[in-house]
């Protein structure tokens, strides 16, 4: 029998075209993900802990924002960084209004906390306690964050916890 016609040298070309097809599949691939191709370098975002600016970071930009941003951001909740802490905390929610959508210190009683156990809309399960964490420990704004001014009894705005 002929080299040429082999059963072996017949499978041979095909066993080098699957291998050379999925090199090529995993080396090019991006997943989607312009962080993931050749020629830059993937980011990788810090892990999440119980501060607003890791919420924003892992949960709120990438999961929530999509929904929650722009000139009329679902259920009127703008959740970008500039936006976020203003919107959320010691603001009634609009699917439950006797319940804020964080309510500094009670995650219990936080529409958020209640929101992200039943819907999720994305955010996994293991970010939840992270959030309850921040609440828990009185929902302190970011660095991102613009506390609105609030008014003192006299009448005083004063700029989020600075006091004049």
């Amino acid at each position: 029998m002929p080299k040429w016609t082999h059963p072996r040298c017949l499978a041979m070309p095909h066993w080098r075209l699957a291998v050379s097809t999925i090199f090529l599949v995993l080396t090019s691939c991006s997943g989607g993900q312009t962080g993931m191709s050749a020629d830059s370098t993937m980011t990788i975002p810090p892990p999440l802990t119980a501060d607003l600016d890791s919420i924003q970071t892992n949960i709120f930009t990438p999961i929530c924002a999509g929904c929650h941003s722009g000139s009329n951001p679902a259920a009127g909740l703008n959740l970008d960084a500039a936006h976020s802490y203003n919107d959320l905390v010691n603001v009634p929610s609009t699917e439950e209004p006797m319940l804020d959508r964080v309510k500094p210190g009670d995650p219990a009683d936080s529409f958020l906390v209640i929101h992200l156990k039943n819907d999720g809309d994305g955010a996994p399960a293991s970010d939840i306690p992270f959030v309850v964490q921040w609440i828990t420990d009185g929902a302190l704004p970011g660095s991102s964050s613009m506390p609105m001014a609030v008014e003192s009894n006299t009448g005083d705005a004063l700029q989020g916890s600075s006091q004049h």
